[in-house]
C-alpha cells in the first residue's frame, strides 16, 4: 500500500451485490487518515447522532441499503429512510493495486443531494442488503 496508512477491514462488498451492481467483490477498508479526516471533516454531525467515525462507517458497511454512482469513479453505499432527510453516507473508491475498496469519506448527507445520483443497486430490488441479509 503506498504511503503507508494504517488500514482497518470495515466490511466487505459480496459477490451477490457486486456481480448485480457490475462491481468488484472485494473487502471495504478505512485508513487511519481517513477516521481522522471524518473526525474533522463531520464530528459535529456524528457527535449529534452520538456515533464515533469508525462505528458510523461500520454501520453503513453491515447495513447500506443502496449504491449510488458518486463523484468520478466513486460509489456511494447508503443507509437511509425515506422518512428522513439525511442519509448516511460512504464515498468508496477501488483500488486495482491493493485490491480493495478504500473508504474516502463518511457523512450524514441531505437525502435531496443523493437521489439525482445514479441509482446502481438497491436492496428493495434485489435479494439482500450486501451482506446476506433480506432488506426489512
Amino acid at each position: 500500500m503506498e504511503n503507508y496508512k494504517p488500514y482497518i477491514k470495515v466490511g466487505r462488498l459480496n459477490y451477490t451485490v457486486a456481480k448485480e451492481a457490475h462491481l468488484k467483490c472485494a473487502d471495504i477498508y478505512v485508513s487511519e487518515n481517513y477516521l481522522r479526516h471524518i473526525q474533522l471533516q463531520h464530528g459535529g454531525e456524528l457527535a449529534a447522532l452520538d456515533i464515533e467515525p469508525f462505528d458510523f462507517v461500520k454501520l453503513i458497511c453491515d447495513k447500506f441499503s443502496e449504491i449510488r454512482q458518486g463523484t468520478g469513479d466513486s460509489v456511494l453505499l447508503l443507509m437511509y429512510n425515506d422518512n428522513l432527510t439525511y442519509v448516511a453516507s460512504i464515498a468508496l473508491n477501488y483500488s486495482l493495486k491493493d485490491d480493495f475498496w478504500e473508504i474516502k469519506t463518511a457523512e450524514p448527507r441531505r437525502l435531496r443531494t443523493i437521489k439525482n445520483k445514479a441509482l446502481i443497486w438497491s436492496a428493495a430490488k434485489h435479494s439482500d442488503n450486501g451482506n446476506g441479509n433480506r432488506p426489512n
